[in-house]
């Protein structure tokens, strides 16, 4: 694998759309081309590891979808719906950035180590917070959300129970004024998070992949500019 290089926050490498999130890291450690963030937009596919058919499918899809588009697809490299998303970037030899949870020596799951190499032999990149070594702790993956959602300028939920890693990523993506969409949880079996959003109108609700691509066309055609900072 590729060396493990270090970005600051004042070098011309660090993602522009991470400035000025609330936990802003002051270092990103990372390995491949960390330039496209810069260079293109970057959506967030994300859903849980325990996912249905129908889930997996979509993810691949919309990961398909958002590559031919232009976008980097931006995740965490989960089993499940991360991991179908970026294999469907991937396909149509699409960018794909991933945010670990712990030092880029050790990818996890170990499982997908391959999916890791793949996305690097196709121009994407592997990003932590965390230097080499770092002990993988549970309420690491919760601040690794905030990253892959504060470095995307839109999220997608694809699949996932209220009680998901997932849901963080949508909270994340609310506290951050990212656009948010999820897809409708009557079209999947693992969706009471879905449920949620919907029923707190907090995201763009999806009934299908041409709605998902209008939401990937609404993103892709808006001014970029500097990302804001609110407490909550």
């Amino acid at each position: 694998m590729e060396q493990i290089l270090l970005c600051r926050e004042e070098d011309k490498c660090y993602p522009a759309i991470l400035r000025g999130i609330t936990g802003m890291p002051s270092f990103l450690y990372y390995r491949g081309d960390i330039e496209i963030l810069n260079q293109n937009k970057n959506i967030a596919i994300v859903g849980s590891r325990h996912s249905s058919d129908m889930g997996l499918r979509l993810a691949y899809e919309t990961g398909r979808l958002a590559a031919e588009k232009g976008f980097n697809v931006v995740n965490g490299l989960a089993l499940g719906c991360d991991a179908e998303a970026i294999k469907g970037a991937i396909s149509v030899g699409g960018k794909c950035a991933v945010v670990l949870p712990c030092g880029l020596e050790n990818v996890q799951p170990k499982s997908n180590r391959y999916l890791a190499e793949q996305i690097l032999e196709n121009g994407g990149c592997l990003l932590s917070e965390y230097p080499e070594g770092t002990v993988l702790r549970k309420y690491n993956y919760v601040a690794r959300d905030r990253i892959q959602s504060g470095m995307s300028h839109g999220v997608v939920i694809v699949e996932a129970e209220v009680d998901s890693g997932t849901m963080h990523t949508a909270d994340f993506a609310r506290r951050q004024y990212k656009r948010l969409a999820c897809y409708a949880s009557k079209i999947l079996q693992y969706s009471s998070g879905n449920k949620e959003l919907e029923n707190k109108k907090n995201a763009k609700v999806l009934n299908d992949l041409h709605e998902a691509e209008n939401f990937l066309d609404l993103i892709k055609e808006e001014p970029t500019c500097e990302q804001l900072s609110f407490e909550f």
